[in-house]
């Protein structure tokens, strides 16, 4: 049992490759950001917690003494205690949780994974319990995506567990030892009508190719089998299903070339860019995942020197990223002239807990 207040930060996080591939049992690369939400608490006399959202001015309270019932769809801080107290881990007293953060909402930079995966430490450790590493990410998953029957994959929660630059597939997590300067994050201010239902529909169409692709390869995989195989036979899927497919396997391929690039501590930037531009044009003509104003951003950054641009996200709105090293501040004012919001951004650590007045 834990007494003392403390405070929970977790980072939000840029999908650099495989951007709708981890939920389709691919391959994805991802890097924690220094764009955070923070989860203050101090314990209370009375038996429930109390939610502050500093941010918006909204509040919530919950007994301690069984499962919450949700308010409302996605209600992360609540999944995170319904999740562990199944478990037996929950706080013997009450505590006020105040949620702060400077992560964009619903812009592709996964401020839900990283408020869940804050709240999913601060529960634990309210309970007794030090939750880290896979046992924490996979805990954090369950509350914001099994919780809720959504279609999301699990390199949000990683990343922001993990930090840092991390490769993520079913064979497991790799910490990738490169270091990427000159991240710039672009927000077109644009809502993303239906993320829940974009995911959906992309996995459920690509999963279709898949149960397809089986009956024709045999021993089929989508992780495995080589490109020349599917090739042969993609013409089997029609439509949306073909499209999508070859996609998702396209970023397979994608993602193996970059990841084999950023296994080194100090990558070639120009052909990082250059594979970052190749998997945007696959997002936008494969997945139409790409709207106008984020066209409009990425040429504006293209035009002052990015070396690279994608859609951040699951796309449809939300964020773009460019990489941009030595030319930040440029490519940030670029951004802001079509009418985008930047943020230049660097890669942090993951998910941290401290004691108050303890340094970070």
């Amino acid at each position: 049992m834990k007494t003392s207040p403390f405070e929970a930060i977790a980072p939000g996080r840029v999908c650099l490759f495989g951007e709708h591939s981890d939920y389709l049992g691919l391959g994805v690369i991802s890097a924690a950001i220094n764009l955070t939400i923070k989860v203050r608490a101090r314990p209370i006399e009375v038996r429930e917690i109390q939610v502050d959202y500093l941010d918006t001015g909204e509040s919530d309270a919950f007994s301690i003494e069984e499962e919450s019932q949700y308010k409302h769809p996605r209600d992360y801080v609540r999944g995170a205690f319904n999740v562990l107290f199944r478990r037996g881990v929950c706080p013997v007293q009450g505590w006020l949780i105040e949620v702060s953060g400077n992560i964009p909402f619903a812009a592709g930079l996964s401020s839900s994974s990283a408020l869940t995966v804050a709240a999913v430490k601060s529960f634990a450790w309210t309970a007794g319990v030090e939750l880290e590493g896979e046992e924490l990410a996979n805990t954090a998953f369950h509350a914001e995506v099994t919780e809720f029957s959504e279609s999301g994959g699990m390199m949000d929660h990683y990343t922001s567990v993990f930090g840092n630059l991390i490769h993520l597939d079913p064979c497991g997590l790799t910490l990738l030892p490169a270091s990427i300067i000159g991240l710039v994050v672009g927000d077109s201010l644009e809502p993303k009508k239906d993320t829940v239902g974009d995911l959906a529909a992309i996995r459920s169409s690509a999963e279709e190719g898949y149960r397809v692709l089986s009956k024709m390869i045999p021993g089929f995989n989508q992780l495995k089998t080589p490109m020349g195989q599917i090739e042969n036979h993609i013409d089997s899927l029609s439509g949306d299903c073909r499209r999508t497919t070859l996609t998702a396997l396209r970023n397979r391929e994608l993602t193996r070339e970059a990841h084999r690039l950023l296994s080194k501590p100090d990558p070639d930037l120009d052909l990082l860019g250059n594979l970052i531009d190749k998997h945007h044009t696959l997002l936008r003509d494969g997945l139409n995942r790409s709207t106008e104003k984020i066209e409009a951003m990425i040429e504006a950054a293209k035009e002052v020197g990015a070396l690279g641009c994608k859609i951040n996200g699951s796309g449809g709105g939300g964020t773009m990223l460019a990489l941009a090293p030595g030319k930040e501040a440029s490519v940030a004012t670029a951004i802001e002239s079509v009418g985008g919001r930047a943020y230049q951004v660097k890669m942090r650590g993951g998910c941290a807990l401290k004691k108050a007045g303890e340094n970070d």
